[in-house]
């Protein structure tokens, strides 16, 4: 194994990559503890939104972490132990991604409904709502991700995408637009729209500071959440343009970087639900129809 190979596999995977993925795991496990004990949580559909999405970030890492840690500590790929599981991997993987982002956006748009100074708008949020919505958006991601029960072989010991037109749908579609560009324009039209109805309520003294609080924690929460797929998104239209590269060390050199991106995408990605924690919860308070907004 070349020396590129030992240092991404030794170093930056094994003892960087397994500390930021633990890290992250406890964090998504305390934002399901504390999301999940009160009522107070479960009952507002921006917290409930946090909740799904901590839940599904969980599954997504502890999804991923496991099947990579094994493969690279004892070079044990538990993919092509049947071609049952190497499906579900990437139908489990994909469809957790989706959703986690899918409900990181909503929080962020219930941030613009809670605040909106018309009371139709302001209507929209609430938990029975929210309720359907989660339904129905699960219902949608799994459905969306089918073909990769069909598509996804095993050949010649290795788990992968079968098939032309998916291959380029999964590395076009879902990683550029719904994992990426879907969440970032979400997140900035809704976040400066959210922005102008908090700054306009703060200015009739009717904005509590929890209230700012919470929007703000949210609006960092997708920041952070998405950017670390951007790298990930490049690689991916990248790689394939690599494939004909006969240089080892060249190779070597474009593993390496992979994996480097990797690790500091989950530096974001997995600390994210952990510095949430660090927030005072005792101070948020989400309400579905602020009596105080007239």
């Amino acid at each position: 194994m070349s020396s590129w190979a030992v240092v991404t596999k030794m170093v930056i995977i094994l003892y960087a990559g397994s500390g930021f993925l633990f890290s992250g795991l406890f964090g998504c496990l305390m934002n399901v503890i504390i999301f999940s004990s009160f009522h107070m949580y479960r009952s507002q559909p921006c917290t409930f939104y946090l909740l799904i999405a901590a839940l599904t970030r969980f599954t997504h890492l502890l999804m991923i972490g496991i099947l990579r840690g094994i493969a690279i500590l004892f070079n044990v790929d538990l993919t092509l132990i049947s071609l049952e599981w190497c499906k579900m991997r990437f139908h489990i993987v994909s469809t957790c991604f989706g959703l986690e982002m899918t409900f990181e956006c909503l929080a962020t748009i219930d941030r613009f409904l809670i605040t909106s100074r018309k009371v139709y708008i302001r209507q929209l949020s609430n938990i029975k709502m929210a309720h359907r919505v989660t339904a129905g958006l699960i219902a949608v991601w799994i459905l969306q991700n089918i073909p990769y029960l069909i598509f996804v072989k095993i050949n010649s010991n290795i788990c992968a995408i079968y098939n032309d037109f998916w291959q380029l749908y999964s590395t076009y579609v879902n990683r550029w637009v719904l994992y990426t560009a879907v969440p970032l324009i979400v997140c900035i039209v809704f976040g400066i729209l959210a922005h102008g109805n908090m700054r306009s309520l703060k200015r009739s003294r009717q904005l509590q500071k929890a209230d700012r609080q919470l929007f703000y924690m949210i609006f960092g929460q997708m920041i952070v959440t998405v950017l670390p797929v951007i790298p990930s998104a490049v690689f991916d239209v990248y790689s394939p343009s690599a494939i004909s590269v006969k240089q080892a060390a060249e190779k070597d050199i474009n593993y390496f970087a992979f994996n480097l991106l990797n690790v500091l995408c989950v530096l974001c990605y997995g600390q994210t639900p952990k510095s949430r924690d660090n927030s005072n919860y005792a101070q948020i308070r989400c309400r579905s129809k602020p009596s105080s907004l007239a």
